[in-house]
């Protein structure tokens, strides 16, 4: 049997205990948990706002069973307000787990799906990525890691910028490394990142203190108890990093494997096959940014839309701050392909002698 296939059984065997366990672990938790085992509706109300909109109530009785701490056993009837938009509440269905207290239901216990979707990313990880794939597993746990002992520095009065560009640095080094193995083409792509995001950083340092941060809304940063400040370009910053990395060993690859395939060939040559292989990935690597950042605010944006704000509106005051985002990695994309070209060509072509991977 192939060492692949062994290691998906395994992964597949794991995987069904896993489930199980996660399924059966309501025991670690602290707050009371019930399996429920009748619904029953109680009555039916509709409510209408001044634009017209019809939003429906539904008062359910929940009969369920404790299934953890001393009173595991006992039977539990609760009332519950359900809406048909699910805005503030869950949908419950039979057999779901829910965590009670002071007799009311306050949520669905979701470890079980978190833990199945886990299961598909692994696996999925594995059979398209073979080795290299758990690898990026790994990578991520490591950088977690390194995120939340940066989370604890800045809690004990760290400078919060300088924590992020020392945990970029680890990022992009970790993450490349582990993903691509020490070479040349892994060390010209973390330098490039590294060197587009402070050149990013500083453009960004230099508009904002021009502006003053005007035309900016942030309305969803209004629960923070420090200075915007001290946040926004930090955020910023680190959002740069995983488009920048891509477009960087994409680039870094592009030429090490022209470079071996024909020693003689011009750095003018490579610059230009560099520029094209650019154009093709700058837009789509665009494109995932604008919807990831734009796709975060969506749920806000269709509340806003039924209440009666208007589309204009909406965009003026509420989402400048994804699009200027989206305007500092898309400038980190597009400087990745120029910077990565330079270092990539003096690396591989002048200093490489120099190199010792």
């Amino acid at each position: 049997m192939k060492k692949k296939t062994l290691l998906l059984i395994i992964m597949i065997i794991i995987s069904i205990f896993s489930l199980i366990f996660v399924y059966n672990d309501d025991f670690l938790y602290k707050e009371k948990i019930i399996k429920i085992t009748n619904i029953k509706k109680i009555k039916e109300d509709t409510s209408i706002n001044n634009l017209g909109i019809k939003e429906k109530y539904t008062t359910k009785e929940i009969k369920g069973v404790i299934t953890n701490t001393k009173d595991k056993g006992k039977e539990i009837t609760v009332k519950y307000e359900e809406t048909s938009s699910s805005v503030i509440t869950d949908k419950y269905k039979l057999n779901d787990k829910a965590f009670i207290k002071d007799n009311n239901i306050k949520g669905l216990k979701r470890d079980f799906y978190i833990c199945i979707m886990l299961i598909i990313f692994i696996i999925s990880l594995y059979l398209v990525g073979n080795y290299k794939g758990l690898l990026s597993i790994i990578s991520v746990i490591i950088n977690t890691t390194i995120f939340y002992l940066g989370l604890l520095f800045y809690f004990k009065g760290a400078n919060l910028l300088i924590i992020s560009i020392i945990e970029s640095i680890l990022f992009t080094t970790i993450s490349l490394f582990i993903a691509e193995g020490i070479n040349k083409k892994t060390s010209v792509a973390v330098l490039s990142t590294i060197t587009t995001s402070l050149v990013v950083l500083i453009i960004t340092y230099i508009v904002i203190k021009q502006t003053k941060y005007s035309g900016l809304n942030f309305n969803e940063l209004s629960f923070l108890t420090v200075p915007v400040e001290d946040i926004i370009i930090p955020e910023l910053f680190i959002g740069i990093l995983g488009a920048s990395m891509d477009v960087a060993i994409t680039i870094s690859s592009s030429i090490s494997e022209l470079i071996s395939k024909n020693p003689k060939i011009t750095n003018k040559q490579l610059r230009k096959s560099a520029k094209e292989i650019g154009k093709d990935i700058m837009s789509t690597m665009s494109n995932v940014l604008f919807f990831t950042y734009i796709c975060s605010g969506l749920p806000i944006f269709i509340l806003a839309i039924r209440n009666g704000f208007s589309f204009y509106n909406y965009l003026t005051t509420n989402i400048s701050l994804e699009i200027s985002r989206f305007l500092v990695g898309s400038i980190g994309i597009i400087l990745t392909i120029p910077i990565t070209t330079y270092l990539s060509i003096k690396i591989y072509k002048e200093v490489s002698k120099w190199i010792l991977f």
